[in-house]
C-alpha cells in the first residue's frame, strides 16, 4: 500500500512539474543538469535535438552571472533555499531576466541528493523596474535642478519630499519642517494668510496660487509665486499636493519700476502718445490733454494726424514713408488743437515693431510760445531795418533842407545838430514805449524844453488831456513842434519877457477820430508874413501834405499861429509792430477740466514698513490709483499734507518714524477723509474722517473696498 502511494505522488509530482509555466531543472549535487522540462527548453529556445544533460548548469549562464550559479548551488547542498536573480539571455540570443530558486531534494533517508532549480522569467517585471529606476532617477535630475523650489505633501498636507533648490535657497530639510516650522521661512506679516489660504485650498481640493515672500538662508526675504496643485486618482481622490515656487522678486522688482515709469508718463506735461498704423491712438497721456484739449477717450482708437490737424511740410504719406524707413523722425510740427488754436510742437517719433504691428512712439513739447518768440524777433529785427532806413531818411531830408537856407557851415552845424537832437527826443520817447507809440504830453513837454531855456519854460503853457500817438504821427508831430519852439525862441514869443506860448489839443470824435493842436504865441515882437520861406515853414507846410496829416500856419501881428490835425486809430499804422499787442497763448490753461483719472483718485500712503508699502502701492496701481509716496518719515508725511495734493491718506497709526494719530488730526483739520492701518492690537476710534481700519497686512481686496468707499462718501 505504502509503495502504491509513492508511485502515485510520483506520477503526480512529474505532472506538475511538466506543466509548470516555468523553467524547471533537476541539478546534481557537483552542479550537472540531470533533468530539465520541455517547458524550460521552450523558455530557453534550445533545438528539440540538442541535448544538455550531464552538462553543467553554470553553462547555461553568463560569466558574470555564473559566481551567483554556484553560490545558489553550494547553499542548496547544504540544505537551505537559495534565491537570486540574474540575467541570461536564450539560445538565440532574446534578453532575458530570470527569478531562480534553488532547494534541495532529499531522498527516502532524508539526504540531500539532488538539487531543484525553478527559474521564473522576470524579463517584463525587470524592464518595467530598470523604467521605473529611470523614470526616477530623471525626475530626481529634473526635480532637483529646476529653477523653481518644490515640495510634495499627503492628502492631509504633511510634507513629505523636498527638492534640492528648496534646501539650497531656504537651508531647511523635512525635519525642520514638521510641525508648525514650515512657518519659519515665511514673512511674519503674511504667514497667517498664507495658513489659512493654503487650508482652505486643501479642504476644497482647489489649485492654491500666490504671491509670496519666502525667507532665504542668509535672513532676506524674496518674493515667490506659489502654486499648490492636488494629483488625483482614478476615482477622482487627492492622493497628493504638487506644489512650486517661482522666484518673481526680478519681474516684481522691473514691474514696479514699469509702473512708476508709466505713472511719469502719466503725470508728465510733456504730450506722450502711441499710436498704431492701423489702430489709430492707443496711449494719450495727461500732458496730451493740456496740450490739445482731447480727453483720453476722444483719442483713443483716432488717427493723431486727423485729430490734430498736423501739418506735415513734406505730407503725410512722405512722413510714414520715411518714418517706417529710418525708424524714427524728429522734427517741428504745426498742430491744432480742440479749440482750434495752432500749436507747435518739438516732435520725435520712434517706430517699434513687435509681434507684426508698427507702433509709433510719439513725444511732443509745446514750443508754440518759442515760435511766436522767433516771429517776434523776425517782426523786431524787420521793423528795426524799417526804422532806421525812414530815420536815415529824415536825417538826409533834413541835412539837405538845412544846408539850403544856412549860408555858412556853423550855422549849418547848429541848427542840424538842434533838429538831430530834437528827432533823437522823439525816437526816445517811443523807445521808452517800446516803439507802441508816444503820449502827447511827455513829447510837446519834451521839445520846450530841450529847445527853450529855463526862463522861457515858464513862458508857455499846455493843457489837455494825454493823447497816446502812434509812432509816425508822433515823429512827424516833433518835427514841427520843434521848428514852431525854435522859431518861438530866436523871433517870436519866447524871445521876450513878456511873450508867453499856449499850446491845447483835444479830441475830435469821428471815424477815425482826430487830434486837433493849437499853438498859438502872444506878447511878443511884432509879427509879419515872412517875405521868403525857410526851413521850419517848408517843413510844416509840406508836413500837412502826408496822409492823415494837415497843418495851417498863419503869421498876425499879435503872434504865429498853427493848427495840427492828425487821425488817431486804435492800432498802429499798417507796417509798423506793436510788441504791447497781447497775442492768444496756444497751450490749454492749466486750470481746465481734471482728467478722470485725478477725479479723487490720488492716495497718500504713509507707511514706515517698506515691505507693506509696497503691498499696499502695488494693490492701489493695480486698481488704478495714483500713489502719493509712499512717505516713510515725519518729513515726507508733513510734506505731502501741506502739499494736500492728494484725495485720501492710508496711516500706518502704530509707525515708529511718525506719529500716526497725530496725522489722521491733522488730516481732520484739512477735511481730508482717511484709512487707519494697524496690526489689530489697538482699539477705539481713530480721530478724523477716518471711519475704517485695516489690519495688516492688508488684503488687497479688502484695502480697494475701503478705499472706493471712502472716496464715495467723501
Amino acid at each position: 500500500m505504502a509503495e502504491g502511494s509513492d508511485h502515485l505522488d510520483a506520477l503526480i509530482g512529474k505532472a506538475m512539474v511538466a506543466t509548470s509555466p516555468d523553467c524547471v531543472k533537476v541539478v546534481a549535487l557537483d552542479g550537472t543538469v540531470l533533468f530539465m522540462t520541455d517547458r524550460c527548453r521552450e523558455m530557453l529556445e534550445m533545438e528539440q535535438d540538442e541535448v544538455f544533460h550531464g552538462q553543467p548548469w553554470t553553462s547555461l549562464w553568463p560569466a558574470e552571472a555564473r559566481k551567483d550559479v554556484e553560490t545558489a548551488i553550494t547553499m542548496a547542498s547544504e540544505g537551505r533555499i537559495a534565491r537570486f536573480a540574474g540575467y541570461r539571455p536564450t539560445r538565440r540570443g532574446t534578453p532575458k531576466w530570470w527569478d531562480v530558486a534553488v532547494s534541495p531534494i532529499r531522498n527516502a533517508g532524508g539526504e540531500i541528493a539532488q538539487l531543484l532549480c525553478v527559474a521564473r522569467d522576470i524579463t517584463e517585471q525587470k524592464a518595467f523596474e530598470l523604467s521605473l529606476a529611470d523614470s526616477e532617477w530623471r525626475f530626481r535630475a529634473i526635480a532637483d535642478n529646476m529653477a523653481q523650489l518644490a515640495w510634495m505633501a499627503d492628502p492631509s498636507g504633511k510634507i513629505f519630499w523636498l527638492n534640492k533648490r528648496w534646501h539650497e535657497y531656504t537651508g531647511t530639510t523635512l525635519c525642520d519642517l514638521e510641525g508648525d516650522g514650515w512657518r519659519h521661512v515665511h514673512h511674519p506679516d503674511y504667514v497667517d494668510e498664507v495658513s489659512a489660504r493654503l487650508a482652505a485650498a486643501f479642504k476644497r481640493r482647489e489649485v492654491w496660487e500666490d504671491v509670496v515672500p519666502l525667507r532665504g538662508r542668509d535672513g532676506r526675504f524674496r518674493w515667490f509665486l506659489t502654486r499648490a496643485r492636488p494629483v488625483r486618482d482614478e476615482r477622482d481622490r487627492v492622493i497628493l499636493w504638487c506644489t512650486t515656487h517661482t522666484d518673481i522678486t526680478e519681474q516684481r522688482n522691473l514691474g514696479q519700476r514699469l509702473r512708476q515709469l508709466a505713472r511719469m508718463i502719466e503725470l508728465s506735461h510733456e504730450a506722450i502718445l502711441v499710436w498704431d498704423f492701423e489702430d489709430g491712438v492707443i496711449l494719450w497721456n495727461n500732458g496730451c490733454e493740456e496740450l490739445y484739449g482731447y480727453r483720453r477717450g476722444e483719442a483713443l482708437g483716432s488717427r493723431s494726424h486727423d485729430l490734430l490737424s498736423t501739418h506735415h511740410p513734406a505730407g503725410l504719406e512722405a512722413f510714414e514713408r520715411r518714418l517706417l524707413r529710418d525708424g524714427e523722425w524728429s522734427g517741428e510740427l504745426l498742430q491744432r488743437a480742440k479749440d482750434g488754436t495752432e500749436v507747435w510742437v518739438e516732435s520725435r517719433q520712434e517706430l517699434i515693431r513687435a509681434d507684426g504691428r508698427h507702433l509709433v512712439l510719439e513725444t511732443n513739447r509745446d514750443i508754440t510760445e518759442r515760435r511766436r518768440a522767433d516771429e517776434i524777433r523776425d517782426l523786431l529785427v524787420a521793423e528795426l531795418n524799417h526804422r532806421v532806413k525812414n530815420t536815415l531818411a529824415i536825417v538826409q531830408s533834413l541835412a539837405n533842407q538845412t544846408a539850403r537856407v544856412e549860408t555858412n557851415i556853423e550855422e549849418f552845424v547848429a541848427s542840424f545838430t538842434r533838429r538831430i537832437q530834437s528827432l533823437a527826443a522823439a525816437q526816445s520817447i517811443l523807445s521808452d514805449a517800446h516803439w507802441s507809440g508816444a503820449g502827447l504830453h511827455e513829447l510837446v513837454a519834451s521839445q520846450i524844453t530841450m529847445t527853450a531855456s529855463s526862463t522861457a519854460r515858464q513862458q508857455a503853457s499846455l493843457a489837455g488831456d494825454d493823447i497816446f500817438l502812434p509812432p509816425q504821427t508822433a515823429l512827424q508831430l516833433t518835427l514841427v513842434l520843434h521848428e514852431l519852439t525854435a522859431n518861438a525862441v530866436e523871433h517870436g514869443a519866447l524871445s521876450a519877457c513878456s511873450g508867453h506860448v499856449s499850446i491845447t489839443w483835444a479830441r475830435e470824435p469821428g471815424s477815425p477820430p482826430r487830434l486837433v493842436l493849437d499853438w498859438r504865441e502872444s506878447g511878443g515882437p511884432p509879427v509879419s508874413n515872412p517875405r521868403a520861406d525857410g526851413f521850419g515853414r517848408r517843413l510844416i507846410e509840406r508836413t500837412g501834405h502826408l496822409p492823415g496829416f494837415s497843418s495851417s500856419l498863419s503869421f498876425p501881428s499879435e503872434g504865429v499861429c498853427c493848427r495840427i490835425t492828425a487821425d488817431l486809430r486804435d492800432a498802429p499804422p499798417e507796417g509798423y509792430f506793436d510788441p504791447g499787442r497781447r497775442t492768444p497763448s496756444g497751450r490749454l490753461s492749466s486750470k481746465g477740466p481734471r482728467p478722470p483719472w485725478m477725479a479723487g483718485r490720488r492716495i497718500l500712503v504713509a507707511e514706515s514698513d517698506a515691505l507693506e508699502a509696497s503691498r499696499i502701492e502695488e494693490a492701489l496701481n493695480e486698481a488704478g490709483y495714483l500713489v502719493v509716496g509712499p512717505a516713510r518719515t515725519s518729513d515726507a508725511v508733513a510734506h505731502y499734507i501741506d502739499e494736500r495734493a492728494f484725495d485720501l491718506a492710508i496711516i500706518d497709526v502704530e509707525s515708529a518714524a511718525f506719529d500716526g494719530t497725530g496725522i489722521l488730526a491733522a488730516l481732520a483739520s484739512h477735511d481730508k477723509p482717511s484709512i487707519a492701518v494697524s496690526s489689530g492690537t489697538q482699539k477705539g476710534a481713530w480721530p478724523g474722517s477716518c471711519s475704517h481700519s485695516l489690519t495688516k497686512p492688508v488684503p488687497a481686496a479688502s484695502l480697494i473696498e475701503a478705499v472706493k468707499k471712502m472716496l464715495q462718501t467723501a
